[in-house]
């Protein structure tokens, strides 16, 4: 007997989140429950929103908190539209040939190789100056009802109580056992007698607990931003980092100070999307947008070649002119305005061939100072989180941070339980490029989160923890919803395809004739597995909002850790 040849797939799915009044979605249910609760004691969504980063920061200690980066965006029903972005600085001792190069000029899913020792990945030099303490303690100023008192109070207990090691973070926590090696105070906390802890059939699963990292936020509530940019914190931090041979200092944490920024805002079909602006990865993904607009997508389909195509042949010149362009906006000169403009999309879109693929070149006219135009950096968040919000009133709040790498630095300062970014490794560490190393300079972000409002009212939230890939996920997840009506849920599960490197990256649930025909039309397709670990792709959380019924939708990447949940 015969059977037909068929391919089988791993089938995982999470059902669709559904409220009258809030809604939240994180990486951690915990995290979801913080910012839950500070909604049902009358908070707003920046006040959930900045429990919840808190939270999630304890939660998963890995992906984000105290020692790291982000951005988050704000976008209200009466008009308000901000970003808050308190992304990290270089160290003023910083300088563009601090590290000793390889042979190798490389960029990396997450951020730059080719240097000596990976000096500029792992231990006390690849840390930029944290900005999530300060980012929240602004975000609360100027849009919250509570302090940082209440907003730290959930992160509190989890840090002191523990919380539990299930399956998938004791997988987690036994891939990186390399990392977690390379200092004694982060092998201290993450692992038991060496071994990483993990759940055991027929007994509770092991705890951890973080007693340091709850008195660095008692301190923090008690004292606001000063109890971690100044004081005992500031100074352990320092000493410990300058110790390792690192160059942060404790006026490089004192005079830190994030900023609130206009998104960049573009039209695409019925709704205006809110981007993060300047040397986030919303202007990669704006370009993108502005160039599918001129495309029917809906005519040719969901996901199939001719739309994988376009979506693909889109993003890659968006790509093309991210590497060519984008940096830190204070050092870098560029036409941020043509560059998310009609007008360039329509020269950009007219460059595609519809049955063709392309390898594109960065467009023109775009640098105003041509000698600063060079590579600039691709991703910022293998470890990375992301987390959104939506209150009563209807004010929508997205937040993405991270630590960069999995266990940024490695480095965790004993005494304080603070794990410190290694975001210095999203610089291009080569001098004289767009995004090479400055004192005080801020590095490029694939950080891409979406926030989309029709008829002045926001509706639907996207945004992605995974690197560079953060960029197209965003991207798709978004058209999922907008082009093609998925609710939450179906949006965050549909397959994707990701073309941040030189190969097209395709989800094999995608139908093997499609890839076919894709690879037929000259892409270079690269099968990926779809699976809880590792992940092939950014991971999803999506919230939209019924503007006729004010229903709240949620869903959540179903091969991730987190969920969505209302009340």
């Amino acid at each position: 007997m015969t059977y037909p040849s068929q391919e089988t797939h791993l089938r995982v799915s999470r059902d669709l989140a559904v409220s009258g009044r809030t809604m939240a979605a994180a990486k951690h249910p915990w995290a979801v429950r913080a910012a839950l609760d500070i909604l049902d004691r009358g908070g707003n969504a920046v006040d959930a929103a900045a429990a919840a980063s808190f939270a999630i920061g304890v939660l998963e200690p890995w992906m984000s908190g105290l020692g790291g980066v982000g951005f988050m965006t704000i976008v209200t029903a009466d008009g308000t539209r901000a970003v808050v972005d308190y992304f990290g600085r270089a160290p003023q001792a910083a300088a563009a040939d601090m590290y000793e190069l390889t042979d190798t000029d490389s960029r990396s899913v997450v951020g730059f190789g080719g240097v000596r020792d990976e000096a500029n990945a792992y231990g006390p030099r690849s840390v930029l100056v944290p900005g999530m303490v300060a980012g929240m303690a602004l975000a609360l100023e100027r849009f919250g009802t509570i302090g940082l008192a209440e907003a730290t109070a959930a992160a509190i207990g989890f840090a002191e109580e523990g919380f539990p090691v299930d399956w998938y973070r004791g997988l987690l926590l036994s891939s990186q056992q390399e990392t977690i090696r390379r200092d004694a105070e982060t092998e201290r906390i993450f692992l038991r007698d060496g071994v990483p802890p993990a759940p055991l059939f027929g007994a509770p699963p092991p705890r951890i607990t973080q007693t340091d990292l709850a008195r660095t936020l008692r301190l923090i509530a008690d004292r606001g931003p000063d109890g971690f940019y100044r004081g005992e914190t500031a100074e352990r931090i320092a000493a410990h980092v300058q110790a390792g041979g690192g160059v942060l200092t404790t006026d490089d944490l004192a005079r830190y100070e994030p900023r609130i920024v206009e998104p960049l805002m573009l039209r695409y079909r019925d709704v205006d999307l809110a981007l993060i602006p300047f040397q986030g990865g919303g202007i990669t993904i704006g370009e993108a947008f502005a160039i599918l607009e001129g495309m029917d997508l809906r005519s040719t389909g969901h996901n199939s070649a001719a739309t994988l195509h376009a979506i693909a042949e889109a993003s890659r010149r968006a790509h093309a002119d991210r590497l060519a362009y984008v940096g830190d906006p204070d050092v870098v000169a560029i036409d941020w305005d043509r560059l998310a403009s009609p007008a360039y999309a329509a020269e950009r879109r007219a460059e595609i061939d519809p049955a063709r693929a392309s390898v594109p070149a960065p467009g023109q006219r775009i640098a105003r100072d041509r000698s600063r135009m060079a590579a600039a950096g691709t991703g910022d968040g293998g470890c990375t989180t992301h987390l959104c919000v939506v209150d009563a009133a209807g004010t929508m709040v997205s937040v993405t941070q991270t630590l960069t790498l999995i266990f940024g630095s490695a480095v965790t300062v004993p005494g304080t339980g603070v794990l410190l970014n290694d975001s210095m490794n999203l610089f291009d560490p080569v001098p004289g490029r767009a995004n090479s190393i400055a004192p005080g300079k801020r590095p490029a972000s694939s950080m891409a989160h979406v926030v989309a409002i029709r008829d002045g009212v926001p509706v639907l939230t996207v945004g992605a923890p995974g690197g560079r890939r953060i960029m197209d996920t965003c991207l798709q997840v978004t058209l999922n919803a907008v082009e093609f009506g998925m609710d939450p849920a179906a949006a965050c599960a549909a397959p994707l395809i990701d073309c941040s490197g030189p190969e097209l990256l395709v989800d094999d649930r995608v139908p093997a004739a499609t890839r076919d025909r894709l690879r037929a039309m000259g892409h270079n397709v690269v099968e990926a597995e779809v699976a809880f670990s590792p992940r092939a792709f950014a991971s999803p959380a999506v919230i939209a909002v019924d503007a006729d019924t004010g229903l709240r939708y949620g869903g959540a990447d179903p091969f991730g850790g987190g969920i969505a949940a209302g009340r």
